[in-house]
C-alpha cells in the first residue's frame, strides 16, 4: 500500500459503545454482524470465537478487528469464561477503505499485536479506568483514549505508510521565523519547568535536528544554550531583588540541584550566585559580566 491511509484534519471517529463484560455458557449469542466497526480484546480466561466464518482458539491478549458485515460470536462451554473488552466505532474514513473498515476486506481479523503491544494496552487500561471514574469529562476523555488507541492500530498495520518522509507540518508553511518566535515564547513562559529539547520539538510538530538548525541559524544558539541564559538572567534578577536563598533561586529557575545551578552560573558569568549578590547584584555588573561571557 503506498497510499497515505489516515488524515489527521478529517479523523473524527463515533465510538458507539464500550462494553467490559465476563461472559460464560449461560451468555449465549448467536452468530451476527453489525455496520460498524468492533474491536474486541480478550482481558482474560479462553474459549472459542467464530470471526468471518472461523473459529478461533482465544485467551488474555486475543485482539479481533471485526471489520462491517463481518460475522461473529464467542463459544463457551463447559466452565470456561472470558473477560472481553468491546468498541464499537462509526465515521471511520480512511483512504482506500470502505467506510468504518480498519483493515482491507477479507483480511484475517485476529490481529497480532507486536510493535505497539503495550501503547494498545496501554490505552485499553486508559478507556476501562476513565469508564469507571465517570465523571463530567469522562465522554470525552473516553473519545481521545479510543482515536488514540485507533491511530496506534493504524501504526501497527500500517506502519510504512503512516513513517512520514518529511516534517509533520512542512517548515515552508509554518514560517521560520514564527517556529523560532514560538519557541522562545515557550522557553519565557515554562523556564521554571523540566525542559529537554524533546519538549521543545514536540511543541513545534518537527523534529529535535531540524528545530536545533533552525533556531541556531535565526539566534546563534541552540535551544538548550538559549534556556540557560533565560534562567540564568532570571536568577540574576532574584539574586538583586529578592532575599530568597540560592537553593530557592535555582528551584525557581528550574534546577533541582542548587550544586549543579551554584557551578553553571559561576561557568557563564565567572562569580558564585553568593558572591554576585554581595556584590551588590547591580544591573550594571551584570552587564559587564555578560559582555566578558560572550567574549570567551
Amino acid at each position: 500500500m503506498d497510499f497515505k491511509i489516515i488524515n489527521p484534519h478529517h479523523f473524527n471517529p463515533r465510538v458507539l459503545f464500550i462494553m467490559r463484560r465476563f461472559f460464560d455458557q449461560a451468555n449465549k449469542t448467536e452468530s451476527h454482524s453489525h455496520d460498524f466497526l468492533s474491536l474486541i480484546y480478550i482481558l482474560g480466561g479462553e474459549g472459542k470465537y467464530e470471526v468471518g466464518g472461523k473459529i478461533y482458539d482465544v485467551g488474555a491478549g486475543t485482539f479481533f478487528i471485526c471489520n462491517p458485515e463481518v460475522t461473529h460470536h464467542r463459544i463457551l462451554t463447559g466452565k470456561q469464561r472470558i473477560e472481553e473488552f468491546h468498541v464499537g466505532i462509526s465515521d471511520l474514513h480512511l483512504k482506500g477503505l470502505p467506510e468504518n473498515y480498519l483493515i482491507p476486506k477479507g483480511e484475517e481479523p485476529l490481529f497480532g499485536l507486536n510493535r505497539y503491544r503495550q501503547e494498545v494496552i496501554s490505552c485499553i487500561n486508559e478507556i476501562i479506568s476513565e469508564q469507571q471514574r465517570n465523571d463530567e469529562t469522562s465522554v470525552l476523555m473516553l473519545k481521545c483514549i479510543v482515536m488514540k488507541l485507533l491511530v496506534y492500530i493504524i501504526k501497527e498495520r500500517y506502519f510504512s505508510v503512516c513513517r512520514p518522509e518529511k516534517d509533520v507540518i512542512p517548515i515552508e508553511r509554518y514560517g521560520k521565523t514564527a517556529m523560532v518566535d514560538n519557541i522562545i515564547a515557550f522557553l519565557n513562559e515554562n523556564y521554571m519547568k523540566p525542559i529537554s529539547l524533546a519538549q521543545i520539538s514536540a511543541n513545534t510538530y518537527l523534529s529535535p535536528v531540524y528545530v536545533s538548525k533552525v533556531f541556531k541559524d535565526a539566534t546563534g544558539e541552540s535551544p538548550i544554550n538559549y534556556l540557560i541564559h533565560l534562567r540564568l538572567s532570571k536568577a540574576c534578577e532574584l539574586l538583586e531583588s529578592s532575599d530568597a536563598s540560592v537553593k530557592e533561586i535555582a528551584r525557581q529557575v528550574g534546577y533541582t540541584d542548587a550544586y549543579y545551578f551554584s557551578k553553571l552560573f559561576k561557568k557563564y558569568y565567572g562569580i558564585s550566585p553568593m558572591h554576585y549578590r554581595k556584590a551588590g547584584g547591580k544591573a550594571a555588573f551584570r552587564a559587564h559580566l555578560q559582555n566578558e561571557d560572550k567574549q570567551m
